[in-house]
């Protein structure tokens, strides 16, 4: 059985009666398969809808090793039964309204959710929700750093897929963090992380970090995991090449130290920065420590040591 043609006719409308039964049995006899076909559908729907990027959601798909042509069209059959086995978790009807709103600007973005939960988009974000949310399920799709501030509603559960997880809530307070190292943590409340091979739980103060494809858990310790938001930095004998990380992360750029010793780059910062740009933050930064040199070109700063 050719999975990926049979999924193909399908979801177009041209399967026969037959290859509709194989699939559907193929799809029952293992939950990797439901999960293979749930993906491919929400592909579809994204593809289909002018609310998408359709060639970014296509390459994202491609990138997986899977193959779904673009199609133009889905028919009712086929519509009704990817509904019945439940294959459309996130959109449940063809005729949903999707709002998605990118965060193009240097200041945080905050959208209020049409249960009045809000998300904090940092500059380069991407959220995107239904206009009206079903009675019994909350979902909505997210890229980049963004913070969830979820209102609680016991009977509809609150569910974000991103790029690295699917994060389950009822009411709560957490981060999804997905620059170089993806993780979450959770701020308020507890919430149920998930990739395709592993899930935890982690309660208020915990984080969960994605590693080699790996779900670990921990206390978090990171105290400017959301200085994004906060718009404060704390640093307490921090050495710079954490300071590094931490700046990279709330003003989204990147850090080259290349040309560093291993000297400056253990030098200890205490400082606290509030509400500051970039710039204004490293002029402070050489003011307090006379090696301190820098550059900026573009998104990136260039490191070096003052002579």
């Amino acid at each position: 059985m050719d999975t990926h043609n049979y999924i193909d006719a399908y979801l177009s409308g041209t399967a026969t009666e037959d290859e509709a039964k194989q699939l559907l049995d193929w799809v029952r006899t293992d939950e990797k398969n439901k999960k293979e076909f749930e993906e491919a559908c929400k592909l579809w729907y994204s593809i289909n809808s002018n609310k998408y990027d359709s060639e970014s959601a296509f390459q994202k798909f491609a990138h997986k090793g899977k193959f779904i042509p673009m199609w133009k069209k889905i028919s009712t059959v086929a519509a009704a039964a990817a509904l019945a086995i439940g294959c459309f978790t996130l959109f449940k009807t063809q005729e949903t309204q999707l709002v998605t709103i990118a965060n193009n600007d240097a200041t945080v973005k905050t959208i209020v959710l049409p249960d009045s939960s809000q998300i904090f988009l940092q500059n380069g974000a991407t959220i995107c929700y239904p206009k009206q949310f079903a009675a019994n399920e909350r979902n909505i799709t997210t890229k980049g750093n963004v913070f969830c501030e979820v209102r609680r509603n016991e009977s509809a559960p609150f569910t974000v897929t991103s790029e690295s997880f699917t994060v389950t809530v009822l009411g709560t307070s957490f981060q999804i963090n997905e620059k170089e190292d993806a993780f979450v943590v959770v701020e308020t409340g507890k919430v149920k992380v998930a990739t395709e091979s592993q899930d935890v739980i982690i309660e208020k103060g915990e984080r969960a970090d994605l590693q080699d494809n790996n779900l670990t858990t921990s206390q978090n310790t990171d105290v400017n995991f959301l200085s994004w938001k906060t718009k404060t930095l704390l640093f307490n004998n921090t050495n710079l090449s954490q300071v590094y990380t931490d700046l990279a992360r709330h003003y989204n750029c990147n850090f080259n130290t290349n040309n560093c010793s291993k000297e400056l780059k253990n030098i200890r910062l205490t400082a606290t920065y509030k509400d500051l740009s970039l710039q204004e933050t490293l002029n402070l930064i050489a003011l307090t420590i006379p090696k301190f040199n820098y550059k900026i070109i573009d998104n990136n700063v260039v490191v070096s040591e003052a002579k």
